[in-house]
C-alpha cells in the first residue's frame, strides 16, 4: 500500500529503492493540484499526474534520515 505525502516544493522524498527524489514545482489547474514536476538526483525531471505521485511509496527524507540515524544510535547502545 502506498504512503501518501503531500508533495512540498524544494523537499527531498526518498522511495522504497533508496532514490532521492525532489519536487521542483506544482502545477495547478483551475486552483486545483493537478502535477507535481519532480527532479532525480541523475538530473532527470519528470512532470506527473497527482495520482501517480499519490500511488508512489515516499517518505520525506528528513524523516527518513532521523529514523534510520535513531536506528544506528540504538544499535551502538547496547
Amino acid at each position: 500500500m502506498a504512503v501518501k505525502q503531500e508533495p512540498v516544493p524544494g523537499y527531498y522524498y526518498i522511495n522504497l529503492t533508496g532514490q532521492l527524489i525532489k519536487v521542483k514545482a506544482l502545477l495547478y489547474v483551475e486552483s486545483t493540484l493537478a502535477r507535481v514536476v519532480v527532479e532525480y538526483l541523475d538530473g532527470k525531471i519528470l512532470n506527473i499526474r497527482l495520482d501517480e505521485w499519490n500511488w508512489l511509496d515516499l517518505s520525506v527524507y528528513s524523516e527518513w534520515l532521523e529514523t534510520r540515524n535513531l536506528e544506528t544510535e540504538l544499535e551502538y547502545e547496547v
